[in-house]
């Protein structure tokens, strides 16, 4: 039996952030990835990255150089950035850091077990393309239930969740596998800010 390919999630930011790595977390261990806590013992290092201040873009870019040097000595073979640095610059953080295997925004959560694994195999993804999600569903609230479908919110909306994780009928939320031992955890009540 081949072994379990493996992969440590690097939570920076904010309790947003904290919820949008329990729902990878979910769906990557759904598709049969190991989670492990020491990125030195994954196979892909995801580092979810925060840009509300100069401070935190500064903490996520060393996270994502930390990951890097693991590349060097050890079982890390790839650095994955998501999260808000990754969706606000994509194709500029990808250019300016090398480092990172791949810059993937939150239209690519929903696949994120087939992106890391095109990356793990060699393969390039296209970096992420920012645009300003503020303007991706329309204002009136009969148009936006319409319009919803295309538009990729983690934490929020109708999940994809194997056969038999949640009830057939009722609301169903994103697969979400709980990262720390905490009794409470963080709800997400919206998607993203805008700056």
């Amino acid at each position: 039996m081949p072994e379990r390919r493996t992969v440590a999630l690097v939570t920076l930011g904010c309790a947003r952030n904290e919820v949008d790595s329990e729902e990878l977390a979910g769906r990557l261990e759904a598709d049969g990835w190991q989670l492990v806590e020491d990125a030195a013992d994954a196979d892909v290092a995801v580092v979810n990255t925060c840009g509300f201040v100069e401070a935190a873009k500064k903490d996520s870019v060393d996270a994502l150089l930390e990951a890097n040097d693991l590349k060097d000595h050890g079982r890390t073979q790839a650095v994955v950035a998501v999260g808000c640095m990754a969706e606000r610059y994509g194709k500029e953080l990808a250019e300016a850091l090398p480092e990172a295997d791949g810059v993937l925004g939150f239209d690519d959560y929903a696949d994120i077990s087939d992106r890391l694994q095109t990356i793990l195999s060699g393969g390039i993804h296209a970096s992420h393309t920012p645009r300003d999600r503020r303007k991706l569903l329309p204002v009136s609230p009969a148009e936006r239930q319409e319009s919803a479908a295309a538009v990729a919110l983690p934490g929020h909306g109708p999940a994809d969740l194997p056969e038999g994780v949640a009830p057939a009928s009722g609301p169903r939320s994103p697969l979400r596998r709980r990262l720390d031992g905490a009794p409470v955890a963080s709800v997400k009540l919206a998607s993203g800010c805008d700056r």
